[in-house]
Parts: C-alpha cells; sequence; structure tokens
C-alpha cells in the first residue's frame, strides 16, 4: 500500500480512554493487552466517530443510551458561561482526530480532521463544539459551536450549507478517510445462519456488524463479479475439504428471504447447522475478496472459531488485501499463536497506568523490545511480559 489511508488517530476522553495521543497506524495494526485495558473501546471509539459524521450526534449516542455514559469521568466536566464568541458548555470535550490520504483529485492528498462534543450547561444539550479539516495546499474548513461553517479557500461544489445543525457534522459528505465506508465487525454467528430478507432494490450491499446479512452480501458479491464470489469459495474449501459448494439460496414460501447452503457430498446443508468457525470464515473471506472493499476493516478478537490452519489463511488473505491496497485492517488479538506470525511492528500494546488510565504505545518502537525480538516471536514476548512497559527498569 503506496499510500495509506489513515496514518494516526488520536482519541481524548472516551470511556475510560482519556488521552491516546497522535496514534501511529500501519496497514495492519493488532491491538493486544489484558482484558479490559482499552484496546476494545479503541475500536468503539472509531465505531462512535464515524456515527456522529455519518448519522448524528443523537444517532451516534442511541447504542449508549446517551453521551453522558461514554464521557470520561476520570477528567472534569465544569459548567462555562456563554460569551460572545462561545456557547455556554462543560469543559473538556469528547474529541476525535484523524490523519491520513485521499486518493481524489480534487482535494486528495494529505488530510486531518477534528470532531469534539460536549454537553451544555445543566446536560440538557449535545452539541458539536468544534470541527476542522485540512488538506494539502492550505485548503481548510472549520465549524465552530453554533454550527457555522467557515471555508475560506473552499471549491464551490462543497460549499453545501453555511450553518448545520447541533448534531450535523461537516464530515458527512467529504469522504475524508473513507469514513462513511469504515466496516466494523463484531460477528454473531447466531444470526449469521439464519435466512435473512432480500434486498430487491438496487445498490451496494453492506456488510451488518453482526454479519446476520452474509447470505446476502455473498449474492450481491456474486452478481457483481463472479471470479470473486468463486475465489471466495475456492479459499474456503482450501480449509474445509468436504464443501463441495457453497451457494446463497433463495426461498419465497411466505416472504423473500436468502440463506447460506453448502454441499456435501451429495446432500446439501443449511446455513443455521453451519459451525460458528466456517460462518466467521465465510464473513473476513467476503470482505476482503469484496469486488468493493471496505477502506478499512475493523475486527474484535479475529482469532475466534479459527483453526491455525484457518488463522494461517486469513492473515494471508489481509496480507494480501493490504499489499493491493485495497483495506487496511485494525484488530485486537489475545492469542499468542496469532501474534507470532505478525512482524513486531504491526502491535499496539493497550495497558492501564497507575492512575487506571489505559495507555497505547508500540513495542517497536523500544530498542531493548526489538532486541528481545531478535530471538523470541511477539507471542511469546507477551505472555512473558516483555512487550511491557512496566518490565523496563
Amino acid at each position: 500500500m503506496s499510500k495509506q489511508l489513515l496514518r494516526s488517530i488520536r482519541v481524548r476522553n472516551f470511556k475510560a480512554i482519556r488521552e491516546t495521543g497522535a496514534l501511529k497506524l500501519s496497514p495492519l495494526t493488532v491491538f493486544i493487552g489484558n482484558n479490559g485495558s482499552g484496546k476494545s473501546s479503541f475500536l468503539e471509539a472509531l465505531e462512535t466517530f464515524q456515527a456522529v459524521a455519518q448519522n448524528g450526534v443523537d444517532e451516534a449516542m442511541r447504542p449508549w443510551h446517551g453521551f453522558e455514559h461514554i464521557w470520561s469521568r476520570a477528567v472534569a466536566h465544569e459548567d462555562k458561561e456563554e460569551t460572545r464568541d462561545k456557547r455556554a458548555h462543560q469543559t473538556n470535550p469528547m474529541s476525535f482526530s484523524m490523519s491520513g490520504w485521499m486518493p481524489l483529485k480534487t482535494i486528495g492528498g494529505a488530510f486531518s480532521a477534528e470532531t469534539a462534543l460536549t454537553m451544555g450547561q445543566g446536560g440538557n444539550q449535545i452539541f458539536i463544539q468544534h470541527e476542522e479539516v485540512k488538506f494539502r495546499k492550505g485548503l481548510h474548513m472549520t465549524r465552530n459551536d453554533r454550527g457555522i461553517i467557515d471555508y475560506p479557500n473552499g471549491p464551490d461544489r462543497i460549499r453545501r450549507k453555511t450553518k448545520l445543525d447541533d448534531g450535523e457534522s461537516i464530515l458527512q459528505d467529504l469522504g475524508i478517510g473513507g469514513l462513511g465506508r469504515w466496516q466494523f465487525l463484531g460477528l454473531v454467528p447466531q444470526n449469521m445462519g439464519e435466512p435473512s430478507p432480500q434486498k430487491r432494490a438496487g445498490g451496494e450491499v453492506r456488510l451488518a456488524k453482526d454479519g446476520r446479512n452474509i447470505a446476502q452480501y455473498l449474492r450481491w458479491i456474486r452478481d457483481q463479479d463472479s471470479d470473486a464470489y468463486y475465489g471466495i469459495a475456492e479459499s474456503l474449501r482450501s480449509v474445509l475439504s468436504y464443501a463441495r459448494d457453497i451457494q446463497p439460496a433463495l426461498t419465497s414460501e411466505l416472504e423473500r428471504t436468502v440463506y447460506l447452503q453448502m454441499t456435501e457430498k451429495d446432500f446439501k446443508v443449511p446455513g443455521w447447522l453451519f459451525s460458528t468457525g466456517t460462518l466467521r470464515i465465510l464473513a473476513l473471506l467476503a470482505l476482503l475478496r469484496s469486488p468493493s472493499p471496505p477502506p478499512l476493516i475493523a475486527v474484535e478478537e479475529i482469532e475466534n472459531g479459527l483453526d491455525p490452519r484457518t488463522t494461517h489463511l486469513i492473515l494471508d488473505e489481509i496480507r494480501t488485501a493490504i499489499h493491493d491496497g485495497r483495506s487496511q485492517v485494525l484488530m485486537t488479538s489475545h492469542s499468542p499463536y496469532l501474534l507470532d506470525l505478525l512482524p513486531l511492528q504491526t502491535l499496539v500494546l493497550c495497558e492501564r497506568d497507575e492512575e487506571g488510565a489505559p495507555r497505547f504505545w508500540r513495542p517497536s518502537d523500544s530498542t531493548e523490545t526489538k532486541s528481545w525480538a531478535k530471538s523470541f516471536a511477539p507471542g511469546h514476548l507477551y505472555t512473558t511480559g516483555r512487550l511491557s512497559r512496566r518490565t523496563r527498569s
């Protein structure tokens, strides 16, 4: 990948995270650490950032039952009175920042973007306090806490509105960092095997976060690019030798639904009887080989349900997708075996500091750790505590 989509992410005051700093990302970034260390919170922060940008603040807060539940309580949020330049607000906003590269011809090149959220006095209002987007050659846009947009050097085609609602983001239609097409995976195999309603209107099919529409997604891939579809089936057969074929089947007894169907010898097996590992493999292969792959794929505990041979396969698929520039991948893992298959520079360790705040760092930044890595694989270093900052004198 010659031009990496996302180069860094910074999160402040989200759940237990107070400050990540500008965390550098690589084409493949693997977050490791103990349960509760903050690695999942980082991915959740990115998903919330996406939801704010695409759907607005209120919709983004719905899964959390309110902004106040994910606004870090480790810092003070004091009421500030309204001034001529600022609305009444509470201090220490929640913020998300990213930098990277855009391939667009008009406003392409290096970019950075930031969105900050806060509450009004008394917590009765939530609003975007500040947003800023910077492009190459000095082009930039800002938005203040009253929704007023300032883009002194902006092209006419993005001057869609001069004032936004409190929860409406300037990032919504800009395509910054492929934000609207980021794919988050928290696969639920129990949902994936069940029939799902057929999408009969035209347009791209996006895989649901829990994978519940995997049959419909595979059907769409088959319609768009048969070579890609049969490549997925062939890769599946390489780890499931008994699977002669797999197809998304259509039924219309009561309503039109799509479900998975695998052919074994001379009989067919419906998706709700597939193993959980088979369903997870299918979803990962489908995303990585899609004719329209997500620019960013974020997966929780990617090793779940995968045997060692399949883990090798999925990592090879990820490497190919990255090498071809199709996708950037973020994932969490608890598997020393998987870590042994990865270079040290892909790892980000998450630990809580003495005050209980999550801290993120790359072990490959340490000369001592790089020296250890010449003799031991990353999984071994992780399980023996050699990647931890706490073991250093």
